[in-house]
């Protein structure tokens, strides 16, 4: 099911009403319900299609209706007072518009990863085969089956990117909306297959179609592009950190420009790319938490050398990060709260209570890794999806907080908002922070392999990272005083914990 048809379930389950597609995203986007990679400035219309196309497509079957001209309900929930009202017919889809797809199963032959890689050629020989067919544009959108084929092109000039802003609704966090880009660039269409491309199934002329779609370009560099100069293949993207992402997968291209003075300023082709700018990766100004996840991937990988940037920490409330103080540690499975506690810990004089080991006395079974992790999140979330639950775990978290006689106290793992609300109010006027770790899915997929072994696999990780007791997670970020950015691993990442306790002005107090 598309990711929208998806959010939409969930937000007319939740308001018991019908409701509009604008008012659906509205609140799903101030709900977090979307992925990383939802973008572009009319969503609403997108959902609409979405809804409409399903109930044309599944008639009775659809589990939405239509109750009103422009609004939408779940059937299951409809009642006597409503009933189902018959849109016009849509317009069949364009039957032209046929995207590449391949089975997603197929990565797993040869070894699906996250992230970037530059060993494409491999990659390569073994997914532009009779594996890859062509699939309505419409129908692959809502197939979890297989992947489409994209082509992302990153644009350089000497020692620079070509960036740009994409649209308002594309990040999870509240304040990274309109989020930037490196990437141009789209599906690999039927209609880019010809005498001269049949080699790579078009992913060539795909390429250099959408550069003169999304780019006003000079005639000296169509000329260049047709004659096969400076665009080539450098890597390929897969990203099943996400629903949008799990239906995607992308070679990247690098294209270098011609010396043509029109590139000074460049210029766009269309509408939807706003700040067309060259961007100077050694600039001081230079931050890779503005950039969407796909192009920070790439940023990472390509341009190592010259990025300065290593992990980060974005302040946004000093006053309540700084001691005496109750400092909730929060973040996803794999972000790296355990380090960071232990940093807290030894250098800066705090004291731990473990969420987990909390919940783990009251329902009477042993903590992580004494019960597998599935088992212990499964049993977490009965425990607090119940009602009164969360200001139960909040009541017993904070009766141990006030057991230590210490003016620095860690609250490690704490995943939902409900909890973090009740400890509010039971903290009074004693000071709370909220520090958040930030960990790109790629470098925590890194960390439970490393902790897992060799047979742990990215269905397993995901597993983990999507279960029901982490669905609230990753949209607690926007309400933290402070990120960490944890983009490289380990390595860097201790000293950045001294950074940012040192922007605080916390000094250090060793156990």
């Amino acid at each position: 099911m598309s990711e929208f048809l998806i959010v939409a379930q969930k937000v007319l389950a939740e308001k018991g009403e019908p409701m509009r597609p604008k008012d659906i995203v509205e609140f799903a986007f101030r709900n977090k319900l979307f992925s990383d990679n939802v973008a572009g400035k009319t969503p609403h219309q997108t959902m609409k299609a979405k809804l409409s196309v399903d109930i044309r497509r599944h008639g009775s079957s659809s589990k939405f209706i239509r109750t009103a001209p422009g609004r939408f309900f779940l059937r299951e929930l409809i009642d006597g007072r409503r009933g189902q009202y018959d849109a016009l017919p849509l317009m069949p889809p364009n039957e032209a518009n046929r995207i590449l797809v391949f089975p997603s199963k197929l990565l797993d032959t040869f070894g699906r990863f996250q992230g970037v890689t530059k060993n494409w050629k491999r990659i390569a020989r073994s997914l532009l085969t009779p594996s890859c067919f062509y699939m309505n544009r419409l129908a692959a959108e809502s197939d979890n089956d297989h992947k489409q084929i994209l082509t992302y092109i990153m644009v350089r000039k000497d020692d620079r990117l070509l960036a740009y802003k994409r649209g308002t609704f594309n990040r999870v966090e509240d304040f990274l909306k309109g989020a930037q880009c490196i990437g141009f660039g789209g599906h690999v269409s039927e209609k880019d297959l010809n005498l001269f491309s049949s080699d790579d199934l078009g992913l060539i002329e795909s390429a250099i179609r959408e550069l003169k779609e999304e780019l006003d370009l000079p005639a000296s560099d169509l000329q260049r592009l047709y004659s096969g100069h400076n665009l080539r293949v450098v890597g390929v993207l897969n990203d099943d950190s996400s629903l949008v992402g799990r239906r995607h997968f992308a070679f990247i291209l690098e294209y270098t420009v011609s010396e043509n003075p029109l590139w000074f300023h460049p210029k766009r082709g269309e509408k939807s790319i706003t700040q067309l700018r060259w961007l100077n990766l050694e600039s001081p100004d230079f931050s890779l938490w503005n950039f969407e996840y796909w192009s920070q991937l790439c940023i990472r990988e390509f341009f190592s050398r010259s990025l300065r940037t290593q992990p980060a920490f974005r302040l946004r409330r000093r006053a309540r990060l700084r001691p005496p103080n109750v400092l909730f540690v929060l973040g996803p499975v794999g972000s790296g709260k355990s380090e960071a506690t232990a940093i807290l810990k030894e250098e800066f004089g705090y004291s731990e209570v473990n969420s987990g080991q909390v919940i783990a006395d009251l329902l009477g079974i042993p903590p992580v890794p004494a019960t597998p992790r599935i088992a212990f999140q499964e049993a977490a979330w009965a425990f607090i999806d119940g009602e009164g639950s969360a200001e139960r775990l909040a009541q017993a978290i904070w009766s141990r907080v006030l057991s230590i006689d210490k003016d620095r106290v860690l609250i490690d793992g704490i995943r939902q908002r409900a909890t973090i609300r009740s400890l509010q109010r039971l903290a009074g006027t004693r000071r709370i922070g909220l520090l958040y770790i930030h960990t790109p899915p790629d470098v925590a997929y890194q960390f439970f392999c490393n902790r897992q072994g060799p047979a742990a696999s990215i269905h397993d990780f995901l597993a983990l990272r999507e279960a029901p007791v982490e669905r609230e997670v990753e949209s607690l970020i926007g309400e933290c005083d402070a990120v960490l950015y944890n983009w490289t691993g380990q390595k860097q990442y201790r000293q950045v914990v001294r950074n940012l306790m040192q922007a605080i002005g916390t000094g250090r107090r060793k156990m």
